[in-house]
């Protein structure tokens, strides 16, 4: 996958992206916050981190959405893929949201975002906690920089909602490559919660 710069018409129409944001849903919390019903909240299977999107992402500010392009074709959703993100319906709005602006079809998309999530190690504390805990954005950044030596120490961003831990933003080239990230995320010594798997 060669490294471009891609405007894309629609929603984000005319902007361009140079790098990927992979999206790490902590999915205890996106299930304490919504009513879904997929297999990532009312399976039977536990879930921690779930890579929630491969976004394109712009230095100068979030990058295009909405892109034109081909529609969403769910018979092309492999087994596979619903291993990793176990909502169908969270992969269509990845699709026309993103997808649709990463210039690949569909199926190559999700091929990469997998690429994306299995290159990171998930740290032992987060595999998955059998109990809550306690820690704060910065140890989170620090820990999954320790368990990807890889990884430069500033390619991780957290995100919070002032009290518990939603997300790890993992940031990459367009080539998938690790790099730092232009937007670091909460990098506070404040509190935050992990809550416990399901």
């Amino acid at each position: 996958m060669a490294a471009f710069l891609l405007s894309c018409a629609g929603a984000g129409g005319g902007r361009s992206f140079d790098s990927y944001v992979l999206s790490l849903s902590w999915s205890p919390q996106h299930c304490a916050e919504t009513s879904d019903a997929s297999a990532e909240c009312a399976g039977t299977r536990t879930y921690g981190f779930v890579p929630h999107g491969l976004w394109p992402e712009s230095a100068e500010g979030r990058g295009p959405q909405n892109c034109h392009g081909a529609a969403f074709d769910a018979s092309q959703v492999t087994s596979e893929l619903r291993g990793i993100m176990p909502s169908d319906q969270l992969i269509e709005h990845e699709w026309e949201t993103h997808g649709t602006c990463s210039g690949m079809n569909q199926t190559d998309y999700f091929r990469a975002a997998a690429r994306a999530s299995r290159m990171v190690k998930i740290p032992p504390t987060f595999q998955p906690p059998v109990s809550r805990i306690e820690t704060t954005p910065r140890e989170v950044r620090r820990q999954f920089a320790a368990a990807n030596p890889d990884f430069p120490s500033a390619g991780f961003a957290v995100k919070d909602d002032g009290r518990f831990l939603q997300e790890v933003r993992v940031c990459l080239t367009t080539d998938l490559k690790p790099r730092d990230c232009d937007r670091p995320g909460d990098t506070r010594d404040k509190t935050i919660i992990v809550r416990p798997v399901r």
